[in-house]
C-alpha cells in the first residue's frame, strides 16, 4: 500500500514522541526526559482520514553530539529524505533555541525545502512553563503552518490531526502500473518460478500485474516457463519448452486478441529469441515496478544505459536491491548480473559493491560509482526510491534497472521492444 509519510523531527527533549503517541493515541514511542531516549528511527502506520494511510516517523534528536550522535543524525536525515510532511517540533521553554537563533530548527528546513517537502511547525506547550514569544517563522522568513499545544495531553488529537487536514495539499501518486489494456484481449504474465521464489505465493509485482489487470476487468493468462529446458543444450528439450510455449502464445493471440506479454527479466534472453516479431506489445516486471515505483521516471534508468556502455576497466558499479534474502544458485543481482558484466569487460575490471534492503550509500560514497543498477524496487516505497534518485542525481552518478539492462544484454532492439509500451525508445 502506498501511504503518506510523516516525519517528526526536533532537538532533544523537543517531544518528537510525545507527539507520535498523540498521534497514535498509543504508547508507540518511549516517553523519557533522559536526553537521547529515541536511539533509532520508530515507524508506523495508522490511516489518517482526508489524508488516508500514512507512514509515521519518529526520530532521534539532531543537536546530539559526539559520534553516535553524529550517527543518529545521519539516520534522521535518511528519514526526512523519505518523508511528505516534515513536522517541526519546537519546545517553547528552550531557551537555548532562541541564543543559537534557531540553528537546528533551520538544518531541518533547509533540507525539507531543497526536496520539497511539507514544513509544519508543532510548539509544544509544555505544563508550567512560561513559553517562548520568538517564533521560527520571524527568525526564518518564511510562513510555515504552526501549532501551539500540550502534546502530553491526549485531548489535544483532534486539534492536532484537524491541523494536519487542513494544512497539507498532498495528493496521493497517481501512477498507472501498466499503460491501458483493452478490456476484450488478453495479457500474457510470464513467471518462471526459480528456487528463490516463496512457496504459497508469487512476488510482489508479479501478484501487483495480476490484481491491477483482473481488477480493470482484462483477462489474463499464467504461464509458467521452464527456464532449465528452454536454456537446454538437448535439442529435444529446448524445441520441447519453445513448442509448449508457441503453442499456448498461437492459442490465446487467435484473432489478435494478445495484447502484451509481462516477463520476468531474467527470462529475456529466451523471450527475445522467442517472440522476435511478435505483433504484441512485451515488457517486463522489473520494468513495471520501477516505472511505478518511480513515479513514471523510468526513461531516467533508460539512460542510464549510456553509461553501462561507457564503462572502463577501474569503474566501480553498485548493484542495489530492496529486500532481504538468502541468495540461492542464479541470482540475479549477485550472479547473473555480476556474471555478464565480467564477460563484458574482463575478470575484475569492474569493480562491484552491492547493497541490500533499506541500506543506501551516502552521497560522499555514491560519487565513487560510474554507475547505480537498481532492482524493481517492489520491497520499498516511492518516497524511498525518490530518496535513492535525488541522492544519485545530485551525486552526478548514472543509475539503471535490472529489467533494463538485461533486456539491453540481448541488443537495443530487444531494450526497445520492452520499454515501447511507455512511450519510449533508445
Amino acid at each position: 500500500m502506498e501511504r503518506i509519510n510523516i516525519g517528526i523531527f526536533g532537538r532533544v527533549n523537543s517531544g518528537k514522541s510525545t507527539l507520535m503517541n498523540l498521534l497514535t493515541q498509543q504508547e508507540t514511542s518511549i516517553v523519557d526526559p533522559t536526553p537521547g531516549t529515541t536511539a533509532d528511527i520508530k515507524t508506523t502506520v495508522m490511516e489518517i482520514h482526508e489524508l488516508g494511510p500514512v507512514k509515521i516517523f519518529d526520530t532521534a534528536g539532531i543537536d546530539e553530539t559526539g559520534i553516535l550522535g553524529e550517527k543518529k543524525k545521519q539516520k534522521t536525515f535518511n528519514a526526512l529524505k523519505r518523508s511528505d510532511i516534515v513536522l517541526l517540533v519546537i519546545n517553547n521553554n528552550n531557551s537555548d533555541i532562541v541564543k543559537d537563533n534557531f540553528l537546528t530548527e533551520k538544518e531541518v528546513v533547509s533540507a525539507s525545502a531543497g526536496r520539497g517537502k511539507e514544513i509544519f511547525v508543532i510548539y509544544n506547550k509544555f505544563k508550567g512553563g512560561s513559553g517562548t514569544k520568538e517564533k521560527l517563522q520571524y527568525v526564518s522568513g518564511s510562513d510555515f503552518p504552526s501549532l501551539e499545544l500540550d502534546l502530553s495531553d491526549r485531548s489535544n488529537f483532534t486539534d492536532l490531526v484537524d491541523f494536519l487536514k487542513a494544512n497539507s495539499k498532498l495528493q496521493p501518486a497517481k501512477t498507472p502500473l501498466l499503460p491501458d489494456m483493452d478490456k476484450n484481449k488478453v495479457v500474457f504474465l510470464n513467471i518462471p518460478i526459480d528456487d528463490e521464489s516463496p512457496e504459497g505465493r508469487f512476488l510482489r509485482p508479479q501478484m501487483m500485474a495480476e490484481e491491477y489487470l483482473v481488477r480493470r476487468f482484462v483477462p489474463t493468462f499464467a504461464y509458467r516457463m521452464d527456464l532449465g529446458k528452454a536454456r537446454s543444450i538437448i535439442a529435444d528439450e529446448s524445441a520441447g519448452e519453445k513448442k509448449r510455449f508457441d503453442d499456448f502464445i498461437s492459442h490465446l493471440n487467435r484473432n489478435g486478441k494478445l495484447q502484451l506479454l509481462v516477463t520476468d527479466s531474467q527470462a529475456m534472453d529466451i523471450i527475445s529469441k522467442w517472440t522476435k516479431n511478435a505483433p504484441y506489445m512485451i515488457t517486463t516486471f522489473s520494468i513495471m515496478m520501477i516505472n511505478y515505483i518511480s513515479r513514471g521516471n523510468l526513461e531516467l534508468f533508460v539512460n542510464g544505459v549510456k553509461a553501462f556502455k561507457e564503462l572502463k576497466p577501474g569503474d566501480k558499479v553498485m548493484i542495489a536491491e530492496g529486500c532481504n534474502h538468502d541468495r540461492k544458485a542464479e541470482d540475479i543481482g549477485t550472479v547473473q548480473i555480476p556474471k555478464k558484466i565480467e564477460a563484458l569487460f574482463g575478470k575484475g575490471a569492474i569493480q562491484i559493491d552491492h547493497y541490500f534492503g533499506r541500506v543506501f550509500a551516502e552521497n560522499d560514497k555514491l560519487k565513487e560509482y560510474k554507475l547505480v543498477i537498481h532492482c524493481g524496487g517492489c520491497m520499498l516505497d516511492q518516497q524511498a526510491i525518490a530518496s535513492r534518485m535525488e541522492d544519485l542525481i545530485e551525486s552526478g552518478v548514472s543509475f539503471t534497472n535490472y529489467g533494463v539492462l538485461l533486456s539491453y544484454f540481448q541488443g537495443e532492439e530487444a531494450l526497445n521492444k520492452v520499454i515501447e509500451p511507455y512511450g519510449l525508445k533508445v
